[in-house]
């Protein structure tokens, strides 16, 4: 039997959010005793509600929240667009073998030439030129600056502007041979404001992250930065004149709702406008469409990604029948057909069905709490006298698994896993936290015990290695660079993410990809459990909405071309 959804009231919890304080505002233009409670129905505002906060904006955040912000804080180089093709905005085109302005040498070095597009300004009215990017470049390569992984920009050699005085061109020379070189000139999706960040950066890379800069970012996209109350909102302000075109919308207030159900509830009393990052599942989402007024859900097909992480440090997941047991033991198939009426792919592996590379002939997992228990016993493990089972060294076998708090559907799911691991032996603790804290430090620092449930977004030009090399373990080594947060050493595994980051050939690629994935199914250093639509909700006269359900493009990527509809 699985738990169902807790509905609250409405009226109370509207009156408790509405009555909850707020810090002070970042800016000081209005704190929370005296700017009035964000609300939605205004046409020149547009609130957009998020069940996260970001801790930060710019390159120092992990956070989708903070991607959301910057979508619209930001012109994006290449975004894609909601039919899967990158549009070149901040660059005039993408270099290509075709064009000349992609050269492979015979060793495998290579030299792109980009042509940045003239015109774009920073908000304070600087122009954006390559010398942002080769700055932006600088800085996120150092390696005494965080950064959560940089094994793509390892692989650039040297960027530089052949001509300052005219610094609309950009030559990048790589190391070797990086399928994706002629997407982004080196892997980030924005630069960023050579005259507001160069000093801070010279005088000490280390702490970058904590300049004011990211509290308060200078952007250069169709809406500039106003203010950030802390527990609140996040307001910018269109940018007249902007080279896309000016923002038809004047303001964008992000709306920091950390309750998915509360954030249902404002969603359907029109306290909120749109919903992005909402927590929502299926039934929530079509929840706000039924109630509320003129607001439509979106769901897009996309790859984010629903898993369980393994902590391999830990002596019992480290024996992969013990992973193969969980596996097993959790009906993946029943938490799809129960909580989202069947609506999301079963994943088998990380890479979504609609990815080319998408291999469907790996290993599975079917709900068997028979070969479950076998394999446990197979491992060691003896039933205790409580029923939970101990290990040969008598221990009690209790796992503890952490996720992002206040999202129901998860909460519903750790209760579902709870249940059904019990039955086969193995007690579990859940233990969760809020978002900016537990994908802030404690994934990034491989703090979680035993087990870790959130989802990760891939793009079409995701080759995996950031996520399962083993030289993507964060460590103080490595001053806590890569997603491999299971610790997955593997050496043909390894072998592979290698050959794939300098494949050039697309179909050569996808076929490595797939041998990958063999090999990841068989190992499960992480449970894949679905895919995830990007489920967003929004005023049905609102026009130019057009969600992606790729990394790098969430709801905002275009937020200069909606409109109201007359």
């Amino acid at each position: 039997m699985y738990p169902a959804v807790r509905p609250l009231g409405v009226c109370l919890l509207l009156a408790a959010l509405l009555a909850a304080p707020s810090p002070a505002s970042v800016t000081g233009v209005a704190t929370a005793a005296t700017a009035p409670a964000p609300t939605g129905g205004s046409r020149d505002t547009l609130v957009i509600g998020m069940n996260q906060e970001p801790d930060r904006l710019g390159r120092f955040s992990v956070m989708s929240a903070a991607r959301v912000v910057e979508g619209a804080l930001f012109a994006h180089i290449a975004p894609y667009t909601e039919r899967w093709v990158r549009r070149p905005v901040l660059v005039e085109d993408f270099p290509t073998l075709a064009n000349g302005r992609w050269q492979v040498r015979p060793d495998g070095r290579m030299r792109l030439v980009w042509r940045i597009r003239r015109g774009f300004r920073w908000h304070d009215g600087r122009p954006v030129t390559a010398l942002d990017f080769r700055f932006t470049f600088a800085m996120v390569r150092h390696p005494a600056t965080p950064g959560v992984s940089r094994a793509v920009l390892a692989k650039v050699e040297h960027v530089f502007v052949p001509n300052p005085d005219d610094p609309y061109t950009l030559v990048v020379q790589w190391r070797e041979r990086y399928p994706f070189a002629g997407t982004l000139p080196f892997g980030e999706p924005v630069v960023f404001p050579r005259h507001r960040l160069e000093a801070a950066f010279l005088r000490s890379p280390a702490r970058l992250p904590l300049d004011p800069y990211w509290r308060a970012p200078l952007g250069n996209g169709p809406y500039r930065f106003v203010e950030w109350v802390p527990g609140s909102h996040i307001l910018l302000e269109a940018v007249p004149h902007f080279l896309l075109g000016t923002p038809r919308i004047r303001r964008l207030l992000f709306r920091f709702v950390p309750d998915a159900t509360v954030l249902q509830t404002l969603a359907i009393a029109g306290q909120v406008d749109a919903t992005e990052i909402n927590g929502f599942g299926v039934e929530q989402a079509l929840e706000v469409q039924r109630r509320g007024s003129g607001v439509v859900a979106l769901f897009t097909p996309s790859l984010r990604w629903e898993r369980i992480l393994f902590n391999l440090d830990d002596p019992w997941l480290a024996d992969r029948r013990v992973r193969w047991a969980i596996a097993h033991a959790i009906d993946r198939e029943g938490i799809v057909r129960t909580l989202f009426q069947g609506r999301y792919p079963l994943a088998h592996t990380w890479l979504a069905p609609r990815h080319p590379a998408s291999n469907p002939h790996v290993r599975r997992y079917a709900y068997n709490p028979a070969r479950a228990r076998q394999l446990l016993a197979e491992a060691g493990f003896t039933p205790g006298p409580d029923g939970v089972l101990r290990d040969p060294a008598g221990r009690r076998v209790e796992l503890t698994i952490m996720s992002t708090a206040g999202v129901a559907v998860r909460e519903q799911i750790e209760e579902i896993i709870q249940e059904q691991l019990r039955a086969v032996g193995i007690a579990l603790r859940i233990d969760n936290r809020p978002a900016s804290v537990l994908l802030g430090q404690i994934t990034v620092r491989r703090q979680f015990p035993h087990l870790a449930l959130y989802s990760t977004l891939f793009s079409l030009e995701s080759t995996g290695f950031e996520g399962f090399h083993s030289s993507q373990i964060p460590s103080p080594a490595n001053n806590w660079e890569g997603f491999n947060v299971m610790g997955w050493r593997h050496p043909e595994n390894d072998r592979l993410l290698e050959a794939i980051t300098t494949e050039l050939d697309e179909r050569r690629r996808h076929e490595l990809l797939r041998r990958q994935q063999a090999i990841f199914a068989e190992e499960l250093p992480a449970l894949p459990l679905y895919f995830v639509p990007a489920i967003v909700t929004v005023p049905r006269t609102l026009r130019g909405v057009r969600p992606t359900g790729l990394f790098g493009s969430f709801l905002t990527w275009n937020a200069w071309e909606w409109a109201w509809a007359e």
